[in-house]
């Protein structure tokens, strides 16, 4: 989006259709009607994200084509930088629990051969 809105000055309609590509792109293009709506609508509905993370993708439906070229660029900056704390925070996550998850298995692997015997 950011090298489509720097490069090409896209405004949000011809921005889509550029993108539609693009699985969510098209399901905001489908709901018809005003985009803005549209978008928080389909960011509902990505039920795999946490809510701090469809908080983020909401923001950024609400922002397009509200301000210039530059207060857009800023605006995916900052979205861009926020999604990638939440991608630190994911992996922190999966690495503590992941380790719990595999000792969790070992444990019940072996009270599991400990029965058996």
């Amino acid at each position: 989006m950011a090298l489509l809105i720097r490069y090409r000055a896209l405004p949000v309609k011809e921005l889509f259709q550029e993108l539609s590509r693009y699985e969510f792109i098209q399901r905001v293009s489908e709901w018809g009607g005003a985009g803005r709506e549209n978008w928080v609508s389909v960011a509902n509905e990505l039920t795999e994200l946490e809510e701090s993370e469809r908080g983020i993708v909401k923001s950024i439906g609400l922002s397009l084509g509200t301000s210039d070229i530059n207060g857009q660029l800023s605006m995916l900056e900052m979205n861009s930088q926020l999604l990638a704390k939440q991608i630190e925070i994911a992996h922190e996550q999966y690495m503590k629990k992941g380790r719990l998850y595999r000792s969790v298995g070992i444990l019940a692997g072996l009270f599991v051969a400990i029965l058996v015997i």
